[in-house]
């Protein structure tokens, strides 16, 4: 089932300015749209669109087919015809003329079908792994789109909340001007920030358009609802008892362990291959009135007289695939290893970050932006101040939301590397399971 409920009302957004940025809600009747519903929906999508259960059923269908014997041959035959003399063109009158049927099949001998059974298996088992390749991608990468989409909205509710306290810079400059404190130069420097606070928000606004039409090339229409609030960021927790085991079962390295059993079955059949199969002829000849007719029994069969540069090479080479199959396993298996390490820690370091951002750094910067508005309105400050404290308090807080939204993508893909049950994940062929 999908991750529990519980894990997508444990929020960890940090408080930025001193307040919780709340998630922006427009008065919609459609329900708030979860990431983990975007996710279903995207699969959904997915498994009728991108990754068709065709290759494996192909590939089901050809086992049974392999498994079979040859269909036999119906020969019709017309011998030992006179094309000259007094009996030429009878059919009759010469003893050694005769119209025979004949029936040939080849017997493919049992280990040679059942090899031929298996590597069929194989390449349906290694085409379901792929499968469930596609779906990972397909997972992390709406899982992404959500988060994009999420954290540009995360953005505009933040530079909103800055427009306070530049309107209150505003009326300062305007009051000292009046009261001969300040400049008119003051007052447009105020002014001046505040229309760059709208250019930002502008900005910003293209990039919430941008990752909704993102969104919906994943979940369709289901991409105008408003998002409901992400998820926290703890690593899942069979996540965490895998990368203390083994991570064989993520998909990427399970699909390499397909290939090698695809090349070993592929080796099977070849050996299978040097092994001659007999073919049996049965035959009924029926010759003029006069004479008798006659049965013939024919058995058949090749010569390997090469075999060294025909059925021997045929083998190396899937040998030699093999090795390959065998050696990109082992270089996917360390990578992913080392990535999945990689992205851990750096999730780790960055909620560390986060912390540190919430305990100091933010409570710094706004304290700073609140002093030097406090002395400038007690005339022992200049504007200058003022506004260099909001650029940084604005700029800290969107360094803060953009570390963030970094962990989220990190959270996203370690979550995501095994894709979550849906009913797309399931095989696509009930016999594979």
């Amino acid at each position: 089932m999908l991750f529990p409920r519980r894990l997508m009302q444990a929020l960890l957004c940090a408080p930025v300015l001193g307040m919780a940025v709340p998630l922006v809600v427009h008065a919609q009747s459609a329900p708030p749209l979860s990431i983990e519903e975007a996710v279903a929906l995207a699969t959904t999508r997915a498994g009728n669109a991108e990754t068709s259960h065709g290759a494996v059923e192909a590939a089901v269908q050809m086992a049974v087919a392999a498994g079979q014997l040859p269909d036999p041959v119906l020969k019709l035959g017309l011998n030992n015809v006179p094309v000259n003399g007094n009996d030429r063109f009878s059919l009759s009158r010469d003893f050694m003329t005769q119209r025979s049927v004949s029936v040939v099949q080849e017997f493919t001998r049992s280990d040679k079908r059942r090899a031929r059974t298996d590597r069929y298996e194989a390449e349906a088992a290694a085409a379901e792994a792929q499968r469930a390749v596609s779906l990972a991608n397909v997972q992390r990468s709406v899982a992404t789109a959500w988060l994009d989409r999420w954290y540009a909205q995360q953005a505009d509710v933040l530079l909103g909340h800055h427009g306070h306290p530049l309107e209150l810079e505003l009326q300062a400059a305007m009051a000292a001007y009046r009261s001969g404190r300040g400049t008119r130069a003051d007052v447009l420097a105020a002014e001046m920030e505040i229309q760059k606070l709208q250019d930002r928000l502008d900005e910003n606004r293209a990039a919430v358009d941008a990752t909704r039409a993102n969104l919906e090339r994943w979940v369709g229409q289901a991409a105008s609802r408003p998002l409901s609030e992400r998820p926290g960021l703890v690593v899942p927790l069979r996540l965490q008892q895998l990368v203390q085991t083994e991570l064989d079962a993520l998909p990427e390295m399970a699909a390499s362990q397909r290939q090698i059993a695809l090349a070993e079955a592929d080796i099977r059949a070849a050996t299978e291959n040097r092994k001659p199969d007999v073919t049996v002829e049965l035959m009924y000849s029926q010759r003029g009135s006069a004479f008798s007719n006659m049965g013939s029994l024919n058995v058949s069969f090749p010569v390997p007289w090469d075999q060294g540069n025909r059925q021997d090479r045929e083998v190396a080479a899937k040998l030699a695939q093999a090795q390959e199959a065998r050696a990109k396993s082992e270089v996917i298996a360390r990578n992913t290893r080392a990535m999945v390490a990689a992205k851990l820690a750096e999730l780790q370091r960055n909620l560390d970050r986060l912390k540190r951002y919430d305990q100091n750094i933010l409570p710094l910067a706004n304290a700073q932006a609140d002093a030097a508005l406090t002395a400038y309105r007690a005339n022992t400050g200049p504007l200058a101040a003022v506004a260099e404290a909001n650029h940084r308090a604005i700029d800290t807080a969107l360094e803060r939301l953009t570390l963030e939204a970094k962990t989220a993508k990190l959270w996203a893909d370690l979550t995501f590397l095994i894709p979550l049950p849906t009913a797309q994940t399931e095989p696509a062929v009930k016999e594979l399971k």
